[in-house]
């Protein structure tokens, strides 16, 4: 009870520019998270096939595998603020793009658009975390930031997904917009307090993002325990999860006698792995050390996997789907604390950027890999395997992080 009573007492004393930062950020999720609800179980939408779809749902993530690393370049020579504030705009100018074109042309070029606008919306948040957070809270304010940036997520599901059931996407698409431009100028008039404040011209060694992570052996296996994790669930899971659920039920799901419409469903899903609970997993790490919070939270997705792959009940789907975006959640966010434990402020830029790029790396190949085996069985098979290098993710991290203080 009495951590209980000490993590509310942090979460209360969360620094505003953290809060910020985080709601801006977190409306430009909006339109791209709907699209991982939408599009798998809707492609005629949008005029597009299964396998278009995957390369749609990877673009974006591929891109930042570039973009990444020009965006630390960018903050460090220009300063933070005035990128930060374009990706916020051109985000709404790519939501719109989404809702009004069918051209796989025009799709593509959106996506790779928003994944340069991403990579500098997230590398943004975690300097204004790691500048506002000290050893003793990282893992809370991260966990604080990403639990408001998901709110985003979750409407891009739930509501993108409701919505476009009963009014279309394109209609739901352009309202998305709307409230996303209204954020970032809300942002934008109020943040009177430059938190992304420039920065000095980086030495050389600064620049050399993945020579930084080869030289940490901590580092590297962080940067590998991230990109599974992107993998599988950011990538593997949440892309394949409409067409899982179609190929079981069809278009209609009935749950307690309540029929419900396989995007909606989904919706509801997806919504799951965001629930607010990465505040509380944060703590934790910050309490019990990341290592514990890590293996337990990679043998749990491992176990719900296991459960997806072998059974056709909904009610063990259920608890199976819900167990493995808990773990996402509670992996993450460690990950993300731990990454900013090896990110001293010297070379913060060539940290952030190199693990980000291995969590899009992963991210993009997990859509392209779900969703190029058009069947059941295969992607049953995909769970199975996914759970095994789950396991062996978190072996290595043990194995790397024992004797540390982490």
């Amino acid at each position: 009870m009495s951590d209980l009573a000490a993590g509310k007492r942090a979460l209360r004393g969360v620094p505003l520019p953290v809060v910020a930062v985080a709601l801006a950020v977190a409306a430009t999720l909006l339109g791209d998270s709907m699209l991982y609800a939408v599009m798998p179980s809707q492609p005629e939408a949008w005029a597009l096939s299964l396998p278009a779809v995957g390369i749609l749902l990877s673009a974006n993530r591929l891109v930042r595998l570039v973009t990444n690393s020009v965006a630390a370049v960018v903050f460090q020579w220009v300063g933070h603020r005035g990128p930060f504030i374009a990706a916020l705009l051109l985000s709404v100018v790519v939501t719109l793009s989404y809702g009004w074109s069918t051209a796989f042309a025009l799709l593509l070029a959106a996506r790779m658009g928003w994944g340069f606008c991403w990579s500098t919306l997230r590398l943004g948040g975690f300097w204004t975390v790691l500048t506002e957070a000290g050893d003793h809270n990282r893992g809370l304010l991260m966990g604080a930031y990403s639990a408001i940036v998901r709110m985003g997520s979750v409407g891009g599901v739930l509501l993108g997904a409701a919505l476009t059931d009963l009014f279309g996407h394109r209609l739901t698409l352009t309202l998305f917009a709307g409230v996303m431009a209204a954020t970032a100028v809300s942002w934008i008039l109020t943040s009177r307090r430059p938190a992304l404040a420039g920065q000095p011209a980086p030495p050389p060694s600064e620049r050399a993002d993945l020579r930084v992570v080869l030289a940490d052996r901590r580092l590297l296996v962080t940067c590998g325990a991230i990109l599974v994790t992107g993998l599988v669930f950011s990538g593997l899971v949440t892309a394949s999860l409409g067409y899982y659920l179609s190929a079981h039920f069809g278009q209609q799901i009935a749950v307690l006698g309540v029929a419900l419409g396989v995007t909606t469903a989904t919706g509801i899903l997806l919504g799951s792995q965001w629930l607010p609970l990465s505040p509380l997993f944060g703590y934790l790490s910050d309490r019990f050390g990341r290592v514990l919070v890590i293996s337990v939270g990679f043998a749990t997705g491992a176990a719900g996997l296991i459960v997806l792959a072998v059974t056709d009940s909904i009610w063990l789907m259920l608890p199976a789907v819900l167990s493995a975006f808990v773990a996402s959640t509670a992996v993450t966010v460690t990950l993300h604390a731990t990454a900013g434990d090896l990110a001293p402020p010297e070379r913060r830029n060539a940290v952030l950027s190199a693990y980000a790029t291995f969590l899009d790396l992963g991210s993009a190949l997990g859509p392209l890999i779900g969703l190029s085996f058009a069947s059941l069985a295969a992607l049953q098979g995909l769970y199975s395997g996914a759970a095994v290098v789950l396991l062996l993710a978190a072996l290595s991290f043990w194995i790397a992080f024992r004797r540390g203080p982490i």
